[in-house]
């Protein structure tokens, strides 16, 4: 019912829109209505993604076209558009999104108890994302190994058989054009899982969590969570100092609607991060590689204790689903708080 009623109430909620700054309002009622104190931060976001990698991808061609005859000026386009794919991709700071209009996105915060010893940090994400969506590892692989050709053009080498496996990744990014294209013109998604579920369940157990002696429970419900995670790296920005990474552990909702529970152990749409093993192995549990920039990959990032919690499967929200990953949250972080409270670790 929950999620339902932030489907219901506000509906699609892309980054940096109306109906995400009326979803992040509608959070603070329902933190307010649990007799919790909670604020609205706000920050910049350049939401435009899929259009800066489309801009990425016509550099890389004209670059790879150009090679041919001006390996230098060819490699350095393709060069620069790499650069720029992994930086952005990588949630590193965003690059050539930019150019393409800011937008004020906004993050849900509830503190806890901070005087206790330790930091639970519970997160999700109340953003949705596109309707369409694409693995984007391949396009920058592709750009990868369009640059390494071009490099061995700047070396010296040439003939037919270089033409041949440049022109391969050279074709994936041409592809990719449409591809990114339609992302960018396909309408957001109404998030129902994605991730409706994952703020529902937050706000369930901080209404439950008080039994906890040894961690305080804050809630950070995030905006921008789509566009690379700025919303979690905005908040990080503003708040590292205060969690100790000894004292602090995130947890992280994400697609928790549908589907057998999972945690993560690696997180990343590039070069992944591990979820932090104490975390991982407090509960037997199935794990899986998150190739996304989750708000947990943005935590563990930073040096912060942190796993995502999913049950991704699906679009469809079954209460049978939110209910066991439910019970396998307060467990966890039972288990979190017998073996690593902050005086035993």
């Amino acid at each position: 019912a929950e999620a339902e009623a932030l489907v219901d109430e506000v509906g699609p909620r892309p980054a940096g829109s109306d109906a995400e700054r009326r979803a992040a309002q509608h959070l603070v009622g329902r933190l307010e209505g649990l007799g919790r104190e909670a604020t609205i931060e706000p920050f910049a976001v350049w939401p435009a993604w899929p259009l800066g990698y489309t801009i990425n991808a016509a550099i890389a061609v004209v670059g790879s076209v150009l090679s041919v005859s001006s390996a230098t000026l060819g490699t350095g386009l393709v060069l620069l558009a790499t650069v720029l794919t992994f930086l952005d991709l990588a949630g590193i700071v965003p690059t050539t999104r930019r150019l393409l209009g800011r937008r004020a996105s906004q993050n849900v915060v509830s503190w806890g108890d901070r005087e206790r010893p330790g930091a639970l940090l519970l997160v999700a994400h109340y953003d949705s994302g596109p309707t369409r969506e694409r693995p984007l590892r391949p396009f920058f692989w592709a750009l990868a190994a369009l640059l390494a050709c071009c490099v061995l053009r700047v070396g010296g080498l040439s003939g037919t058989a270089l033409t041949v496996v440049q022109f391969i990744p050279t074709v994936a990014l041409i592809v990719y054009v449409p591809l990114l294209l339609d992302i960018a013109l396909s309408p957001a998604s109404a998030g129902e899982n994605d991730n409706a579920s994952g703020v529902a369940l937050v706000l369930r157990l901080a209404e439950r969590l008080d039994f906890l002696e040894d961690f305080g429970v804050h809630v950070l419900l995030t905006g921008s969570q789509k566009p690379m995670a700025q919303g979690m790296r905005a908040f990080l920005k503003q708040h590292r100092k205060q969690f100790a990474p000894d004292r602090t552990a995130v947890i992280n909702l994400d697609e928790v609607g549908s589907g057998e529970v999972h945690q993560t152990k690696k997180e990343g749409p590039l070069l992944a991060v591990r979820s932090h093993p104490q975390l991982v192995g407090l509960m037997d549990a199935p794990t899986l590689v998150n190739r996304t920039a989750s708000d947990g990959y943005a935590a563990a990032s930073a040096g912060l204790p942190s796993i995502t919690i999913t049950c991704a499967d699906n679009d469809r929200l079954e209460e049978d689903a939110i209910v066991r990953a439910e019970e396998f949250c307060v467990e966890l972080i039972e288990e979190l708080e017998a073996e690593l409270s902050p005086p035993a670790r």
